[in-house]
């Protein structure tokens, strides 16, 4: 039983997707927050996000990134199950285009 506990811990640890909770975990530690009010930093954070992009502003974070609106042009493409052709409409997306510090930091980590 030890050993599973033990290699449970490692998957967890090198799981590739970090969700809100976890998130807000990280802040309630770094910023000697309660887990509470962490989740409540982070909610607005992201609803002040989300309305920024509704209303068609980029939101830029120095150092981290930046998240804009764009217009994806109509295209043909093609339906799966059947293999025939299709019209994929324009339509808006959100990209994130990371900044130089997060590129690096990537960058350095992989090697």
């Amino acid at each position: 039983m030890a050993t599973k506990k033990t290699a449970n811990k490692t998957e967890a640890k090198s799981s590739t997707t970090v969700g809100r909770q976890e998130l807000s975990r990280r802040i309630a530690k770094e910023a000697d927050l309660s887990q509470k009010q962490a989740q409540v930093a982070l909610e607005a954070t992201l609803e002040a996000i989300r309305e920024s992009l509704e209303s068609g502003s980029e939101v830029r974070l120095v150092g981290f990134g930046s998240f804009k609106v764009r217009q994806s042009a109509a295209r043909r493409g093609v339906n799966p199950r059947d293999q025939k052709p299709i019209e994929v409409p324009a339509k808006e997306r959100v990209r994130f285009f990371p900044g130089k510090e997060l590129a690096d930091a990537v960058i350095k980590k992989k090697k």
